[in-house]
């Protein structure tokens, strides 16, 4: 059960905009059943634009993604009463990207790469990928769960941080044996 708390509403229209609209994953939060899957699915286009850069691009990118929007998911949350609330998916857009850059060794060892092209992975392992971190979101395998359990903006975000990691590690293995 999501921990209530005392609602703050955001007053300044613009602001409201601002933190709901990205909080929700441009709205998809406010899907009526799975949003959190709706918001993975945001993660797919974020994780992609991630695998075009080397890893230490990749490392920094997601790393400030981290640090901004953790007081913003944080902001959303106190906004609609609720730590973590379902609303909440932005956490699940970045689980989902980390989730995706377990396909770049295989990739990039396969490939004669052209640094003008768009490097697209096939689609089978990007849903592989997808369902690792959906499973690993869910079960919040440790040290995830302990995230879950802070009651901040670092707290919602880190545990699929975490679940991203698994789930990259995963899809990293199956390729790497060939079974993708």
């Amino acid at each position: 059960m999501k921990k209530p708390i005392s609602p703050q509403p955001i007053s300044n229209p613009i602001k409201k905009f601002a933190v709901l609209g990205m909080s929700s994953g441009l709205g998809l939060g406010y899907a009526p059943i799975a949003p959190g899957t709706f918001g993975s699915l945001l993660g797919i286009p974020l994780g992609l634009l991630l695998l075009q850069y080397p890893s230490w691009i990749s490392l920094i990118v997601l790393s400030a993604l981290v640090l901004l929007t953790a007081p913003v998911v944080e902001r959303a949350c106190k906004h609609w009463g609720q730590m973590d609330s379902g609303r909440v998916v932005w956490d699940e857009v970045l689980g989902q990207a980390i989730a995706l850059l377990g396909l770049r060794g295989p990739i990039y060892s396969q490939l004669q790469i052209d640094s003008s092209q768009f490097i697209f992975p096939d689609w089978s392992a990007v849903l592989v990928a997808f369902l690792a971190f959906r499973i690993f979101d869910i079960f919040k395998p440790y040290p995830a769960r302990s995230f879950d359990r802070r009651d901040t903006g670092f707290g919602v975000i880190l545990d699929d941080v975490v679940a991203g990691l698994y789930a990259a590690l995963t899809v990293w293995c199956l390729l790497k044996i060939g079974w993708l």
